[in-house]
């Protein structure tokens, strides 16, 4: 007997499951939560991007508003996001409002690009034991990293890049059980990187850590030297010491960023991650020579060493041989060949 093909397209089957959910009604909101954003749309001094935003209307469907749409918990806000890609007339204004934590279901909070919303952070975030996704990069937030953020113990990803935070990296920021993004570029955080931050790594998740662009100094803890970051930034800074023991064949870092610091090493014995795709440590103090087995780092698409003390032929193989000269010099005489280094 000939066999059948049952079989369903997945094109169909998906397609006729996104025609149910289309078909289903909207989830009427909770009335407190649609109570508290009309509080924060008054906070943010009533922008235009929240016509939507009214007493007759489904707060489910307001502008940058997500709700939870399992039945049991149908109508609950669970996310705001609005990143303003227009003038800054368009984007959000005041201070970040306290009412913000009086929205218990919230597990994404993404405000990104807003130069007129400044301020601290409100202490009422800490009410917020869902929330998983705190992304405010690219507005005016000032004040000190509050330490409070580590009583949200859900909280996943935090991006606090492109803001006017100061003072030091709080110590209590390696207590985030979940933690698999910490990125606080681009501020004005000085002093040296509190050794606890080494202990994120122990959670054993994908870890990225961005400090790119602050006044950070003195010498990376040997602690955050020993973890394993997927993606590390720590350039733009006046670190100094010797960070060799972040190269290591069998740590799973990709992405590798320490130029312009006052990094001083040699670089002649170190073991490159396997798995890397960007090297870049221009700008620093290195010494020694480039070693053979960079060519044996087949993802590499991005890797400089320009504006060091390096010296030695570099070595000839398919990785190097994809980068210019504009990736080794100035060096104090590192070169392409024997004949060149004569």
């Amino acid at each position: 007997m000939a066999a059948h093909n049952h079989f369903v397209p997945i094109s169909l089957l998906l397609g006729l499951y996104f025609f149910f959910l289309a078909s289903l009604p909207a989830l009427a909101c909770d009335a407190g939560d649609r109570a508290v954003l009309l509080k924060i749309k008054a906070r943010f001094q009533n922008p235009g991007k929240f016509t939507s935003w009214n007493e007759s209307t489904n707060c489910c469907t307001w502008y940058g508003v997500k709700c939870n749409p399992h039945i049991d918990d149908g109508g609950r806000v669970t996310s705001l996001n609005y990143w303003n890609d227009g003038a800054a007339s368009e984007g959000l204004s005041g201070r970040l409002p306290d009412e913000l934590g009086d929205l218990p279901f919230l597990s994404d909070l993404s405000l990104a690009n807003h130069t007129n919303l400044y301020g601290v952070l409100p202490l009422t975030l800490t009410r917020l034991n869902r929330l998983s996704f705190l992304y405010l990069p690219r507005n005016s937030l000032s004040g000190s990293l509050p330490s409070f953020l580590t009583q949200i113990r859900s909280l996943t990803f935090i991006n606090l890049a492109s803001n006017k935070f100061s003072g030091l990296i709080p110590p209590e920021f390696s207590n985030f059980p979940a933690l698999q993004a910490l990125a606080l570029q681009d501020n004005n955080l000085e002093g040296v990187i509190p050794s606890t931050i080494g202990n994120l790594s122990k959670s054993f998740l994908p870890l990225a850590l961005l400090l790119t662009g602050n006044m950070l100094s003195g010498n990376i803890p040997k602690e955050l030297l020993a973890a394993n970051w997927e993606l590390l930034d720590l350039s733009h800074n006046k670190l100094t010491g010797d960070p060799t023991a972040l190269f290591a064949a069998n740590k799973a870092t990709k992405y590798m960023d320490l130029s312009f610091n006052k990094l001083e090493f040699d670089m002649t014995g170190i073991e490159f991650p396997v798995k890397l795709i960007t090297l870049t440590l221009e700008n620093n103090m290195i010494t020694g020579s480039i070693p053979a087995q960079i060519n044996h780092l087949n993802d590499l698409l991005i890797f400089d060493v320009s504006s060091n003390q390096l010296c030695g032929i570099i070595p000839a193989g398919p990785v190097m041989d994809r980068f210019d000269n504009t990736h080794f010099f100035p060096n104090k005489c590192l070169c392409r060949s024997k004949v060149s280094c004569l």
